[in-house]
This record gives structure tokens, C-alpha cells and sequence, in this order.
């Protein structure tokens, strides 16, 4: 059984290492995008963010539209609008509204709409190239990019290359031109944070160390080098356009370091090592479902984060939800713990620190999935960096006071075990596991003994 689980998780991992390397090449921000025999009537190709004197390059290769039974439509009635938005949400409430579709294409500028009509190629293969220029008649912001066939009941295909970039020229977007430099400080505070919980919160006569500690450890030396192939990829980004192999191992430790941070975040709330030494069947299958899919989640991330960002959203919270079920065991076994034994303050005491858990477990999955969500969706093209920045920032205060709530110093009332209630938390979790194995547990009874009474 626990040999066909590590079979399990590990072929999931080389999975998604896999994955990584055959990752396309289109993360960066010159996109090559391929579409063939697509009935769509209009969708949303790409949002970017323009300062003054950017450029936005469209080169369109192989169209044509073909009827159900694929004969070539030779009057074509197809192209592309470029629209400015005031924020990102917007790219998704106009992009479906192709009933004025003829007319927005006839004219090339209307407003602050851009009309890219295609031709029919002279020649096969021909190229149909176009540049914008936001120059001052043009306002900065967002500027999204939507294709549109008025042909219904056709099938359309294509290539396209869309190369965006401001003045110098910077690839990023206007509002991630603060993200280069944004995770190169924040791998500076996370190293500064691990030589802290190494040097301070690790060493010392009379601390309790557990293993759970050490592998905290590995979160944060996780998490720092995940920002500093981050920060790597967007300077490359940045500068020319594409992360090139960066993107490969910022892939790797991204999803090492998001495996680890919830196996940790559910290992600390079954209580593994501060209640009960061992886990118990219930806990084991926690980790059969969030281990697979903190995986899945990653390779969603690489496959699917511009295509189907809707399927990574609902994985992630899966997963978060997952997480919470320990956790809420956790406080009914020390709820019922305080009641029947005789060691209620303690119990009390744990029982207060995992609430403090739950809450904090709680507020960071809210705040990371759903108020940075909208926050995105709202904000100013020049200032969507904030929304990492406020996920960053979370995630630093969470693994906090994480961190210091279950430090391993001496004092800490939360991590005394004796060794009567180890060995009966022991002995208690043996006998959980096997019940919930479906063993029968046998009570032996106790062998009678020679009473020799003597009666002056």
C-alpha cells in the first residue's frame, strides 16, 4: 500500500517535471500563436499594458476560412480589433459582442479602437504584417487584442506573431516593469529570513527540534530561490522578450515550493509532532489528494495559465479547501482531549494555537485567491505589479507567524511533550490507525494471579 502511494507521487512529479521541459515557448512577450479550424465568432488573443512610444507588431500568416464541408471561403470578412481598456477586467465584457462585427473591421480607427482587417493572401504563405505606434493621439493603458469572424459556420486557421513592447524597448507590460526588482528584494528578505530561522531559531541547549522544522527549512530555501529564477526570467522578459531556459527551473522550484507549502500547512494541521507522533489513515489520505493535485496545479500553471485560467482557480482552491480539513480535526480531537483526560489546560493551550491556526490558515487563503483576484481586475494599468506585491506580502506574514507560533525554543508550552503523554499519544495514534484500517483491535485479558491469604 505505502509503496503503491510513493509509486504515485512520484510519477506525478516526473510528470510534471516533464512537463517543464517540453513547456511551450510562448510565455514570453512575443507570442506565436497557432489556431486551426477555430468556429469561434470573436475571442480575446492578449492584454497589454502601453506607455507613450510603444509598439505593438502583428505578423498573420496561413489564414483561411473553411465551410463545414471545407471549401475555401474566398470573400473573407475576418480580422483583428485592437481596443483600449481602462482595466484588465475589461478585456473579458466586450470581447463576445461581435454584432456590429462587419462594421468595426470597415473602419480602421474608430475612437480608441483599432481595425486589422485580413485580405485574401495573393500568394500562398504571405505574410500580412502591421504596426501600431501609441504615440500622443493614442492614450496609454491597456490595449487588448480580439479577433473576429463575421462568418458563421465557418472555420478559421492561422499564425500569428504579436510582438509588444514599450519605449527602450521594455517587453513587460506597463504595470510588471516593477517585478524584476520587486523579487530581487524579496529574495534578499527571504534569505535574510532563513538565516534567522537557522542560526537563531534552530540552535540552542534545550530546543525541541521536530522534523516538521526541518522542513520548513526547505520552504523558505524553496521559496527564495523561486524568486530568484523569477526575478531572472522577468529581467530577461524584460529586456528581450522571452525568459528563455530560466522559465524551465522557476517552473521546478515553483511547483517543489508549492507542493511543500501545503504538504507543511496540512502536516502542522494534523498536529504531526506537536499532538500525535504519527498520522493517522485519515491524514494519510489528505495527502493522497493535495500532493496530486498541488501537482496537477503546477502543471495547469504551465499549460494552461493563458488558456484556461478559470481550471487552474478551481484546482487551487481544491486544494486550499483540502488543507482545512485537518486542521479541523485537529480541533475537535483536542476539544474532545480537554474534556475526558486530565490534562485539560494543556490541551486548552493547544487547542487555542491551532484556532489561531485555522484563522490564519483562512484569512491567507481568502485574501491570496479571492481579494487579490478582484484586486487585479480593478487595478490601474501602471500599478497591476501591486497585486503580486500584496500576494508576496501575504504570503511573508503568514509563513510569519507561522513559523514563530511553532518555533522550537524551550519555552514554548505548545511543543512540551512529556514522555508519559508521547508514549500515549503513540500508543493512541497506533490504535486510531488500525481502527480506521478496519483491524480488529482484541483487549487481552489480564491473567489471574495466586493469592496466598493467611489467617492468624
Amino acid at each position: 500500500m505505502m509503496r503503491d502511494r510513493r509509486q504515485t507521487l512520484m510519477g506525478c512529479f516526473l510528470i510534471f517535471c516533464l512537463v517543464a521541459f517540453l513547456a511551450p515557448t510562448a510565455n514570453g512577450l512575443i507570442h506565436k500563436l497557432s489556431i486551426k479550424n477555430d468556429r469561434r465568432l470573436a475571442f480575446r488573443i492578449e492584454t497589454f499594458g502601453f506607455f507613450t512610444g510603444g509598439v505593438m507588431e502583428m505578423a498573420i500568416e496561413n489564414f483561411k476560412v473553411v465551410d463545414d464541408k471545407g471549401s475555401l471561403w474566398d470573400d473573407l470578412s475576418a480580422g483583428f480589433i485592437i481596443k483600449h481598456i481602462e482595466t484588465d477586467s475589461g478585456s473579458f465584457i466586450e470581447e463576445t459582442d461581435a454584432s456590429k462585427c462587419v462594421s468595426l473591421l470597415d473602419e480602421p480607427e474608430r475612437g480608441d479602437t483599432i481595425a486589422v482587417k485580413v485580405t485574401k493572401p495573393s500568394k500562398e504563405n504571405e505574410k500580412q504584417s502591421k504596426v501600431i505606434t501609441i504615440d500622443k493621439t493614442r492614450p496609454e493603458g491597456f490595449y487588448t487584442v480580439v479577433f473576429l469572424n463575421c462568418q458563421p459556420g465557418t472555420y478559421v486557421s492561422f499564425d500569428l506573431t504579436l510582438t509588444n513592447y514599450n519605449p527602450g524597448p521594455n517587453y513587460l507590460s506597463a504595470g510588471l516593469t516593477a517585478l524584476p526588482t520587486l523579487y530581487a528584494m524579496l529574495f534578499v528578505v527571504w534569505t535574510v529570513i532563513l538565516g534567522v530561522w537557522l542560526f537563531h531559531f534552530m540552535r540552542g541547549q534545550g530546543k525541541r527540534i521536530f522534523r516538521i522544522h526541518h522542513l520548513v527549512t526547505g520552504i523558505i530555501l524553496l521559496k527564495l530561490l523561486t524568486l530568484l529564477f523569477e526575478a531572472i526570467e522577468f529581467h530577461y522578459k524584460k529586456t528581450t522578450g522571452h525568459p528563455g531556459g530560466w522559465v524551465i527551473a522557476y517552473y521546478i522550484f515553483s511547483g517543489l515550493k508549492g507542493t511543500m507549502m501545503f504538504v507543511v500547512i496540512a502536516l502542522i494541521g494534523t498536529g504531526w509532532a506537536f499532538i500525535k507522533p504519527f498520522l493517522g489513515e485519515k491524514d494519510k489520505n489528505i495527502f493522497l489528494v493535495v500532493i496530486p493535485l498541488q501537482i496537477l496545479a503546477n502543471i495547469a500553471i504551465i499549460v494552461l495559465e493563458e488558456t484556461a485560467p478559470e481550471v487552474l482557480r478551481l484546482v487551487d482552491i481544491i486544494c486550499c479547501g483540502a488543507i482545512l480539513v485537518p486542521i479541523i480535526w485537529s480541533i475537535k480531537h483536542l476539544r474532545d482531549a480537554a474534556a475526558i483526560d486530565g490534562k485539560a489546560k494543556r490541551n486548552m493551550e493547544k487547542l487555542k494555537l491551532f484556532r489561531e491556526f485555522y484563522l490564519l490558515v483562512v484569512t491567507y487563503i481568502y485574501f491570496t485567491r479571492i481579494i487579490v483576484f478582484l484586486l487585479d481586475a480593478t487595478l490601474h494599468y501602471q500599478y497591476v505589479w501591486l497585486g503580486e506585491f500584496f500576494t508576496e506580502l501575504a504570503t511573508l506574514i503568514f509563513w510569519g507567524l507561522t513559523g514563530y507560533k511553532f518555533r522550537p525554543v524551550a519555552d514554548n508550552p505548545y511543543l512540551k511533550l512529556d514522555d508519559e503523554e508521547e508514549d500515549a499519544e503513540r500508543e493512541e495514534a497506533q490504535r486510531q490507525s488500525r481502527t480506521e484500517a478496519g483491524e480488529t483491535i482484541v483487549m487481552e485479558p489480564l491473567e489471574p494471579k495466586n493469592i496466598d491469604v493467611t489467617i492468624n
